[in-house]
């Protein structure tokens, strides 16, 4: 299921290229410490200028995930952060010490998992050889991709309750952040293009329209139990690049 480059250099093979996007890619260990990843507190007040203690990472996320369920079902304008408190066992004044107004933590629950999936998508296409063929970079990333938003189903749920709800200045932040994270899906396909690995011709932007589109999709009617994320990713990309006509 490779493809071949224009430079004639080995490929990575899939199985192993597999097992290695299905671990914490070995660069998001240095990246989480540096804070890269998930800057939790980035839009709290009280934050500023300072690094969150783990504890204090932990409760954010407690809040983040009650948050993301919360939204899931009432949307923007209806939620209370009182709701959100309540739901993991916290003072409603505790919630706000994090997050100050239910503006800062909407956005950050957006944008937390944008952030993640920014930095996982990076990580994974570092620690690639650099002979791996393009294919096996788009396969790489959409196996990071799958694993990383179907195991956040709630936050995806929300944002697509919230993000027409949200203050415009909120949202304007957000697309900025999602601009970036579609750029590396653009310029991976650009380059395999660009290396003979599309067909000549072919609506670059199409092409990738397709392959962000099927990706994000999933989310509507994926359910545990069957294929696995990693399964899944595979099983698009072999359709997307070999079609579905008999070969």
């Amino acid at each position: 299921m490779s493809g071949n480059n224009d430079s004639g250099t080995g490929e990575l093979a899939s199985s192993d290229m597999r097992k290695m996007t299905t671990k914490e890619p070995a660069d998001l260990a240095t990246l989480e410490a540096d804070g890269a990843v998930r800057e939790i507190n980035r839009t709290a007040r009280r934050a500023s200028g300072r690094k969150p203690s783990r504890k204090t990472e932990g409760v954010q996320e407690k809040i983040l995930d009650a948050a993301a369920k919360v939204f899931a079902q009432k949307g923007y304008q209806l939620t209370k952060l009182s709701e959100i408190s309540d739901a993991i066992d916290l003072h409603v004044t505790a919630l706000r010490y994090h997050f100050p107004t239910k503006d800062v933590l909407v956005e950050e629950m957006i944008n937390s998992l944008t952030r993640e999936l920014h930095m996982r998508l990076l990580a994974t296409l570092q620690q690639l050889p650099p002979e791996t063929c393009y294919r096996e970079r788009i396969e790489a990333a959409a196996i990071t991709y799958l694993n990383t938003t179907l195991q956040k189903l709630d936050y995806i749920a929300a944002h697509g309750n919230v993000i027409n709800q949200v203050p415009e200045d909120v949202r304007e932040r957000h697309f900025g952040l999602l601009n970036e994270t579609n750029r590396i899906w653009r310029e991976l396909m650009t380059a395999a293009s660009v290396a003979g690995e599309l067909r000549p011709g072919i609506n670059v932007s199409l092409a990738n329209q397709v392959l962000q589109g099927t990706l994000i999709w999933t989310r509507e009617w994926y359910r545990p139990g069957g294929l696995t994320p990693t399964e899944l990713a595979v099983q698009i990309l072999d359709i997307l690049f070999d079609g579905i006509a008999p070969r």
